[in-house]
Protein backbone atom coordinates (compact mmCIF):
# COMPACT_ATOMS: atom_id res chain seq x y z
CA UNK A 1 0.00 0.00 0.00
CA UNK A 2 1.71 3.10 -1.28
CA UNK A 3 1.34 6.08 1.14
CA UNK A 4 3.78 8.55 -0.37
CA UNK A 5 2.73 11.81 -2.23
CA UNK A 6 -0.15 14.30 -2.16
CA UNK A 7 -4.32 14.36 -2.46
CA UNK A 8 -5.58 14.35 -6.47
CA UNK A 9 -8.66 14.57 -7.60
CA UNK A 10 -8.53 11.25 -9.63
CA UNK A 11 -7.34 9.51 -5.80
CA UNK A 12 -8.99 8.10 -2.66
CA UNK A 13 -7.73 9.11 0.09
CA UNK A 14 -6.27 7.36 3.26
CA UNK A 15 -4.62 8.62 6.21
CA UNK A 16 -3.15 8.15 9.58
CA UNK A 17 -4.12 10.34 12.78
CA UNK A 18 -0.78 11.86 12.58
CA UNK A 19 -0.60 12.57 8.60
CA UNK A 20 -4.09 14.36 8.88
CA UNK A 21 -2.95 16.38 12.14
CA UNK A 22 -0.52 17.70 8.80
CA UNK A 23 -3.85 17.76 6.56
CA UNK A 24 -3.57 17.96 3.90
CA UNK A 25 -0.35 18.82 3.25
CA UNK A 26 1.11 15.08 3.78
CA UNK A 27 -1.99 13.34 2.75
CA UNK A 28 -1.67 9.20 2.03
CA UNK A 29 -3.15 8.87 -1.30
CA UNK A 30 -4.06 5.54 -3.13
CA UNK A 31 -4.67 5.49 -6.88
CA UNK A 32 -8.55 5.40 -7.05
CA UNK A 33 -8.30 1.85 -9.34
CA UNK A 34 -6.62 0.27 -6.69
CA UNK A 35 -8.97 -2.16 -4.71
CA UNK A 36 -9.10 -1.32 -0.88
CA UNK A 37 -10.41 -4.00 1.52
CA UNK A 38 -11.22 -3.11 5.09
CA UNK A 39 -12.55 -5.47 7.51
CA UNK A 40 -13.87 -5.60 11.12
CA UNK A 41 -16.82 -4.81 12.58
CA UNK A 42 -18.70 -3.15 10.03
CA UNK A 43 -21.47 -0.65 10.49
CA UNK A 44 -24.11 -1.87 7.91
CA UNK A 45 -26.94 -0.20 6.21
CA UNK A 46 -29.30 2.55 6.58
CA UNK A 47 -30.43 1.10 9.73
CA UNK A 48 -26.76 0.86 11.22
CA UNK A 49 -26.51 -3.07 12.07
CA UNK A 50 -23.47 -5.16 12.97
CA UNK A 51 -21.89 -7.13 10.89
CA UNK A 52 -18.50 -9.02 11.25
CA UNK A 53 -16.88 -9.27 7.50
CA UNK A 54 -15.44 -6.61 5.10
CA UNK A 55 -15.82 -4.17 2.68
CA UNK A 56 -14.46 -3.94 -0.63
CA UNK A 57 -13.61 -0.10 -2.22
CA UNK A 58 -13.08 0.50 -5.96
CA UNK A 59 -13.12 3.82 -7.58
CA UNK A 60 -14.42 5.45 -4.40
CA UNK A 61 -16.94 3.68 -4.44
CA UNK A 62 -18.48 0.76 -2.02
CA UNK A 63 -18.32 -2.47 -4.45
CA UNK A 64 -18.86 -4.97 -2.44
CA UNK A 65 -19.76 -6.34 1.13
CA UNK A 66 -18.95 -10.06 2.31
CA UNK A 67 -18.65 -12.19 5.60
CA UNK A 68 -16.00 -13.97 4.44
CA UNK A 69 -12.59 -13.76 5.89
CA UNK A 70 -10.15 -11.41 3.86
CA UNK A 71 -6.44 -10.34 3.71
CA UNK A 72 -7.39 -6.91 4.86
CA UNK A 73 -5.21 -3.51 3.81
CA UNK A 74 -7.11 -2.37 7.49
CA UNK A 75 -8.93 -4.00 10.67
CA UNK A 76 -11.30 -2.26 12.92
CA UNK A 77 -14.95 -1.32 13.40
CA UNK A 78 -15.36 0.39 9.55
CA UNK A 79 -18.02 3.02 10.10
CA UNK A 80 -19.96 6.09 7.59
CA UNK A 81 -18.50 9.04 8.49
CA UNK A 82 -19.94 12.19 9.82
CA UNK A 83 -22.25 15.04 8.06
CA UNK A 84 -22.30 18.14 10.02
CA UNK A 85 -26.01 19.44 9.21
CA UNK A 86 -25.31 23.14 11.02
CA UNK A 87 -22.55 24.86 11.52
CA UNK A 88 -20.79 28.70 10.82
CA UNK A 89 -17.27 28.08 10.20
CA UNK A 90 -16.82 31.88 9.19
CA UNK A 91 -16.57 32.44 13.63
CA UNK A 92 -13.16 30.42 13.40
CA UNK A 93 -11.01 33.29 14.15
CA UNK A 94 -12.28 34.15 17.44
CA UNK A 95 -12.98 31.27 19.82
CA UNK A 96 -14.20 30.99 23.08
CA UNK A 97 -15.71 34.07 23.77
CA UNK A 98 -16.98 34.93 27.23
CA UNK A 99 -20.36 33.70 28.81
CA UNK A 100 -23.33 36.03 27.14
CA UNK A 101 -26.75 36.10 26.53
CA UNK A 102 -27.24 34.52 23.21
CA UNK A 103 -28.53 37.63 21.92
CA UNK A 104 -25.20 39.57 23.34
CA UNK A 105 -23.13 36.69 21.45
CA UNK A 106 -24.81 36.46 17.80
CA UNK A 107 -27.78 38.66 17.69
CA UNK A 108 -27.59 42.22 15.22
CA UNK A 109 -24.71 44.40 16.78
CA UNK A 110 -23.14 41.64 19.20
CA UNK A 111 -20.16 40.48 19.91
CA UNK A 112 -20.03 38.24 16.52
CA UNK A 113 -20.91 40.66 14.38
CA UNK A 114 -18.60 43.39 15.71
CA UNK A 115 -15.55 40.71 15.64
CA UNK A 116 -16.37 40.17 12.33
CA UNK A 117 -15.83 43.36 11.20
CA UNK A 118 -13.02 43.97 12.33
CA UNK A 119 -11.07 40.94 11.85
CA UNK A 120 -8.63 40.98 8.53
CA UNK A 121 -10.09 38.70 5.55
CA UNK A 122 -7.30 36.79 5.22
CA UNK A 123 -7.63 35.46 9.76
CA UNK A 124 -11.20 34.90 8.52
CA UNK A 125 -10.34 32.59 5.61
CA UNK A 126 -7.44 30.80 7.61
CA UNK A 127 -9.59 30.40 10.55
CA UNK A 128 -12.17 28.59 8.22
CA UNK A 129 -9.63 26.72 6.81
CA UNK A 130 -8.42 25.50 10.11
CA UNK A 131 -11.99 24.34 11.35
CA UNK A 132 -12.21 22.67 7.81
CA UNK A 133 -9.03 20.82 8.19
CA UNK A 134 -10.14 19.77 11.94
CA UNK A 135 -13.67 18.60 10.77
CA UNK A 136 -12.05 16.32 8.41
CA UNK A 137 -9.38 14.77 10.78
CA UNK A 138 -12.41 14.34 13.53
CA UNK A 139 -13.89 11.78 10.97
CA UNK A 140 -16.28 14.52 8.99
CA UNK A 141 -17.06 14.64 5.50
CA UNK A 142 -19.83 17.10 4.67
CA UNK A 143 -21.56 19.74 6.16
CA UNK A 144 -24.25 22.90 5.73
CA UNK A 145 -22.50 26.19 6.19
CA UNK A 146 -24.65 29.32 7.37
CA UNK A 147 -22.91 31.93 5.74
CA UNK A 148 -23.02 35.71 6.55
CA UNK A 149 -21.17 38.43 4.36
CA UNK A 150 -23.24 38.19 1.21
CA UNK A 151 -21.15 37.12 -1.62
CA UNK A 152 -17.53 38.46 -0.61
CA UNK A 153 -18.69 35.66 2.73
CA UNK A 154 -19.35 32.82 0.19
CA UNK A 155 -16.13 33.58 -1.62
CA UNK A 156 -14.18 33.26 1.30
CA UNK A 157 -15.26 30.05 2.38
CA UNK A 158 -14.91 28.24 -0.50
CA UNK A 159 -11.65 29.92 -0.91
CA UNK A 160 -10.71 28.20 2.20
CA UNK A 161 -12.74 24.62 1.61
CA UNK A 162 -10.23 24.76 -1.73
CA UNK A 163 -8.31 21.34 -2.13
CA UNK A 164 -10.22 19.62 1.25
CA UNK A 165 -11.96 16.46 0.57
CA UNK A 166 -15.70 18.10 2.27
CA UNK A 167 -18.88 17.87 0.57
CA UNK A 168 -20.24 21.71 1.19
CA UNK A 169 -23.68 22.90 1.40
CA UNK A 170 -23.97 26.78 1.60
CA UNK A 171 -27.01 28.57 2.93
CA UNK A 172 -26.32 32.59 2.30
CA UNK A 173 -28.10 35.14 4.24
CA UNK A 174 -29.99 38.30 2.89
CA UNK A 175 -28.07 41.46 2.71
CA UNK A 176 -30.10 44.32 4.19
CA UNK A 177 -32.88 45.00 1.72
CA UNK A 178 -31.06 42.51 -0.93
CA UNK A 179 -33.10 39.12 -1.14
CA UNK A 180 -31.20 37.59 -3.70
CA UNK A 181 -28.21 34.92 -2.28
CA UNK A 182 -25.38 33.67 -4.43
CA UNK A 183 -25.45 31.38 -7.12
CA UNK A 184 -23.16 29.28 -5.03
CA UNK A 185 -25.45 28.92 -2.88
CA UNK A 186 -27.21 25.57 -2.23
CA UNK A 187 -29.88 27.56 -0.18
CA UNK A 188 -31.29 30.68 1.53
CA UNK A 189 -30.15 30.56 5.51
CA UNK A 190 -31.78 32.92 7.54
CA UNK A 191 -31.54 33.48 11.53
CA UNK A 192 -34.68 34.36 13.97
CA UNK A 193 -37.21 35.70 11.88
CA UNK A 194 -37.26 38.65 15.06
CA UNK A 195 -33.90 39.75 13.41
CA UNK A 196 -35.32 41.01 10.06
CA UNK A 197 -38.28 42.06 8.40
CA UNK A 198 -41.40 39.84 7.78
CA UNK A 199 -42.05 41.18 4.30
CA UNK A 200 -37.92 40.96 3.38
CA UNK A 201 -37.92 37.16 4.69
CA UNK A 202 -40.96 36.78 2.38
CA UNK A 203 -39.13 38.56 -0.66
CA UNK A 204 -35.92 36.58 0.40
CA UNK A 205 -37.69 32.90 0.20
CA UNK A 206 -39.60 33.77 -3.02
CA UNK A 207 -36.35 34.02 -4.96
CA UNK A 208 -34.49 31.25 -2.95
CA UNK A 209 -37.77 28.87 -4.39
CA UNK A 210 -37.54 30.93 -7.55
CA UNK A 211 -34.08 29.59 -7.67
CA UNK A 212 -34.55 26.07 -6.76
CA UNK A 213 -33.24 26.60 -3.70
CA UNK A 214 -33.44 25.09 0.30
CA UNK A 215 -34.72 27.25 3.11
CA UNK A 216 -33.41 27.24 6.76
CA UNK A 217 -34.15 29.50 9.19
CA UNK A 218 -32.70 29.50 13.06
CA UNK A 219 -35.88 29.21 15.31
CA UNK A 220 -37.16 28.22 18.72
CA UNK A 221 -33.63 29.31 20.32
CA UNK A 222 -33.92 31.91 23.05
CA UNK A 223 -37.63 31.47 22.93
CA UNK A 224 -40.29 30.25 20.54
CA UNK A 225 -41.46 33.11 19.99
CA UNK A 226 -40.30 33.27 16.10
CA UNK A 227 -41.22 29.66 15.41
CA UNK A 228 -45.00 30.56 14.08
CA UNK A 229 -43.06 33.23 11.87
CA UNK A 230 -41.14 30.53 10.81
CA UNK A 231 -43.29 28.06 9.82
CA UNK A 232 -45.01 30.95 7.54
CA UNK A 233 -42.28 30.96 5.47
CA UNK A 234 -42.43 27.16 4.76
CA UNK A 235 -38.43 26.15 5.17
CA UNK A 236 -37.21 22.93 4.41
CA UNK A 237 -35.34 23.11 7.67
CA UNK A 238 -35.28 24.48 10.81
CA UNK A 239 -32.53 24.94 13.19
CA UNK A 240 -32.55 24.55 17.10
CA UNK A 241 -36.27 24.35 18.04
CA UNK A 242 -35.09 23.52 21.83
CA UNK A 243 -37.82 25.82 23.06
CA UNK A 244 -40.19 24.40 21.06
CA UNK A 245 -43.83 23.30 22.46
CA UNK A 246 -46.06 19.96 21.78
CA UNK A 247 -48.00 21.80 19.48
CA UNK A 248 -44.93 23.99 17.68
CA UNK A 249 -43.03 20.19 17.12
CA UNK A 250 -46.53 18.71 15.64
CA UNK A 251 -46.73 21.76 13.55
CA UNK A 252 -43.61 20.72 11.90
CA UNK A 253 -43.81 16.89 11.73
CA UNK A 254 -46.97 17.57 10.07
CA UNK A 255 -45.06 19.97 7.67
CA UNK A 256 -42.51 18.10 7.02
CA UNK A 257 -39.88 20.23 8.05
CA UNK A 258 -36.45 18.94 9.10
CA UNK A 259 -34.75 19.16 11.99
CA UNK A 260 -30.94 20.10 12.97
CA UNK A 261 -30.73 20.01 16.58
CA UNK A 262 -27.13 21.66 18.46
CA UNK A 263 -27.28 20.72 21.87
CA UNK A 264 -23.23 21.82 22.66
CA UNK A 265 -24.48 25.49 21.71
CA UNK A 266 -27.26 25.65 23.37
CA UNK A 267 -25.64 24.72 26.59
CA UNK A 268 -23.26 27.35 25.79
CA UNK A 269 -25.83 30.11 25.78
CA UNK A 270 -27.96 28.66 28.39
CA UNK A 271 -30.94 28.46 26.02
CA UNK A 272 -32.31 25.11 27.34
CA UNK A 273 -31.88 21.37 25.50
CA UNK A 274 -34.01 20.47 22.42
CA UNK A 275 -36.68 17.50 23.23
CA UNK A 276 -34.99 15.22 20.99
CA UNK A 277 -37.46 12.38 21.45
CA UNK A 278 -40.25 13.87 21.02
CA UNK A 279 -39.56 15.29 17.47
CA UNK A 280 -38.45 11.85 17.16
CA UNK A 281 -40.98 9.86 18.12
CA UNK A 282 -43.30 13.01 16.27
CA UNK A 283 -41.60 11.49 12.70
CA UNK A 284 -39.79 14.04 12.54
CA UNK A 285 -36.09 13.94 10.22
CA UNK A 286 -33.56 15.37 13.09
CA UNK A 287 -29.91 15.80 12.41
CA UNK A 288 -26.94 17.16 14.64
CA UNK A 289 -24.92 20.29 13.89
CA UNK A 290 -22.04 21.85 15.80
CA UNK A 291 -23.24 25.59 15.27
CA UNK A 292 -20.82 28.59 15.38
CA UNK A 293 -16.85 27.33 15.92
CA UNK A 294 -16.30 30.21 17.98
CA UNK A 295 -18.75 28.33 20.72
CA UNK A 296 -17.64 24.98 19.78
CA UNK A 297 -15.01 22.82 17.89
CA UNK A 298 -16.18 21.36 15.07
CA UNK A 299 -16.25 17.68 16.50
CA UNK A 300 -18.54 15.47 16.33
CA UNK A 301 -17.76 12.71 18.40
CA UNK A 302 -18.48 15.57 21.27
CA UNK A 303 -22.09 15.84 20.16
CA UNK A 304 -22.84 12.62 20.01
CA UNK A 305 -21.78 12.07 23.68
CA UNK A 306 -23.94 15.22 25.33
CA UNK A 307 -27.10 13.47 22.91
CA UNK A 308 -26.64 9.79 24.09
CA UNK A 309 -25.84 10.73 27.60
CA UNK A 310 -28.40 13.35 28.19
CA UNK A 311 -31.42 13.01 25.79
CA UNK A 312 -31.31 10.24 23.84
CA UNK A 313 -30.74 6.40 25.16
CA UNK A 314 -30.39 5.24 22.14
CA UNK A 315 -26.98 5.04 20.40
CA UNK A 316 -28.28 3.46 17.00
CA UNK A 317 -30.70 6.79 16.25
CA UNK A 318 -28.12 9.19 17.94
CA UNK A 319 -25.33 7.84 15.15
CA UNK A 320 -28.24 7.55 11.97
CA UNK A 321 -28.63 11.53 13.50
CA UNK A 322 -25.03 12.44 13.16
CA UNK A 323 -24.44 9.94 9.73
CA UNK A 324 -27.53 9.26 7.69
CA UNK A 325 -30.32 11.63 8.46
CA UNK A 326 -27.60 14.72 8.23
CA UNK A 327 -27.20 13.38 4.33
CA UNK A 328 -30.75 13.00 3.54
CA UNK A 329 -31.23 16.71 5.47
CA UNK A 330 -28.32 17.86 2.70
CA UNK A 331 -29.99 15.68 -0.11
CA UNK A 332 -27.23 13.50 -0.67
CA UNK A 333 -28.29 10.13 1.09
CA UNK A 334 -28.98 8.51 -2.24
CA UNK A 335 -25.48 8.22 -2.62
CA UNK A 336 -24.08 8.50 0.93
CA UNK A 337 -24.47 8.71 4.51
CA UNK A 338 -24.09 5.11 5.30
CA UNK A 339 -22.53 1.88 4.33
CA UNK A 340 -24.17 0.19 1.12
CA UNK A 341 -23.12 -1.20 -2.27
CA UNK A 342 -23.03 1.70 -4.65
CA UNK A 343 -22.87 4.54 -1.91
CA UNK A 344 -19.68 6.18 -2.14
CA UNK A 345 -17.24 4.98 0.48
CA UNK A 346 -17.19 7.67 3.02
CA UNK A 347 -16.07 5.62 5.98
CA UNK A 348 -13.92 5.66 8.79
CA UNK A 349 -11.81 3.00 10.49
CA UNK A 350 -11.86 3.28 14.03
CA UNK A 351 -9.30 1.25 16.33
CA UNK A 352 -11.20 -1.09 18.57
CA UNK A 353 -7.99 -1.92 20.54
CA UNK A 354 -7.28 1.75 21.37
CA UNK A 355 -6.76 1.96 25.63
CA UNK A 356 -9.97 4.06 24.71
CA UNK A 357 -11.92 0.85 23.53
CA UNK A 358 -10.31 -1.77 24.25
CA UNK A 359 -12.92 -3.36 26.48
CA UNK A 360 -16.07 -2.44 24.60
CA UNK A 361 -19.03 -4.23 24.94
CA UNK A 362 -21.00 -3.11 21.59
CA UNK A 363 -18.89 -1.34 19.12
CA UNK A 364 -21.66 0.95 18.14
CA UNK A 365 -21.92 2.03 21.90
CA UNK A 366 -18.78 2.70 21.94
CA UNK A 367 -18.39 4.77 19.07
CA UNK A 368 -21.44 6.99 20.49
CA UNK A 369 -20.39 7.47 23.76
CA UNK A 370 -16.67 6.89 24.01
CA UNK A 371 -14.95 7.28 20.88
CA UNK A 372 -12.69 10.20 19.96
CA UNK A 373 -10.69 11.48 16.81
CA UNK A 374 -7.83 9.62 18.35
CA UNK A 375 -9.03 6.51 18.18
CA UNK A 376 -9.42 7.09 14.52
CA UNK A 377 -6.77 4.83 12.37
CA UNK A 378 -8.28 6.36 8.78
CA UNK A 379 -10.73 8.13 6.90
CA UNK A 380 -12.48 7.45 3.27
Amino acid sequence: MKTNGLLKEDHLYLSDQKKLNNFPEQLAWMPRSSEILLSGTIIYGDDLQTLEGYISIREGTIKEIGTEKVDADLEGIVCPRFVNAHVHVGDSAFKDPPFLPLSDLVGPGGLKSRLLEKTPRDLLIEGMRRSLQDMAATGTFAFADFREGGEQGVKMLLEAQQGLPLTSRILGRPQKEETKIPKECWGLGISSTRDHELELLERAVAEARRAGQVVAIHAGEAGNDDIADALRLEPDILVHLNRASQDDLEAVAKAGISVVVCPRSNLMTGVGLPDVLKMLDLGITVGVGTDNVMLNSPNMFEEMQLLAKALLHDDRQVFKMCTLNGAKIMGIDQRTGSICVGKEARVMVINRRSNNLWGSQGPLASIVRRARPSDIVAVF
